[in-house]
């Protein structure tokens, strides 16, 4: 299996659950994830991110040569299919910026996309999109699940 990983999990993981000062083996397992492609991101990470100095958005910067898929035509036609589906839900493609690129680069590539995102009645968040897309989206749990990660004390 492979993951679109949105920018929601490394601000939660980073800021709130999993800093690397206290749960390093949270990234490890991160590492090997990005290190053998398996863990994925549109150049929209990196805007998303705004490019603070936090330790955990360094980690990122410093592996978004292998994080990183640059924009193709596979994705820029996967955006189109996107964007129809967010104005299907009535949605205005002016008030969205970077959920498509994830929801599109998982959808061009066959990949599951991983975010913090819940459904919710009314709202266009990306599992509902993905859903409309027939793109698997997982919360990180799963994705820690799935991939077996244990992050014990010491």
């Amino acid at each position: 299996m492979s993951y679109c990983i949105d920018t929601n999990v490394f601000i939660d993981a980073g800021e709130r659950y999993y800093p690397p000062d206290i749960v390093p083996g949270f990234w490890k397992n991160l590492d090997g994830l990005i290190a053998t492609g398996r863990m994925k991101a549109p150049e929209m990470l990196i805007e998303e991110l705004e490019r603070k100095g936090d330790d955990w958005r360094q980690w990122v910067y410093e592996r978004k040569d292998t994080l990183i898929v640059p924009m193709d035509l596979s994705q820029i036609e996967a955006v189109t299919k996107v964007v129809a589906v967010y104005a299907a839900e009535g949605i205005d493609a002016n008030r969205i910026t970077g959920d498509p690129f994830f929801i599109a680069l998982a959808l061009a590539q066959d990949l599951i996309v991983v975010t913090n995102e819940k459904p919710r009645r009314g709202g266009a968040k990306i599992p509902k999109i993905c859903s409309a897309l027939g793109v698997p989206s997982i919360g990180l749990l799963d994705v820690m699940r799935r991939e077996g990660w244990r992050l014990v004390a010491t």
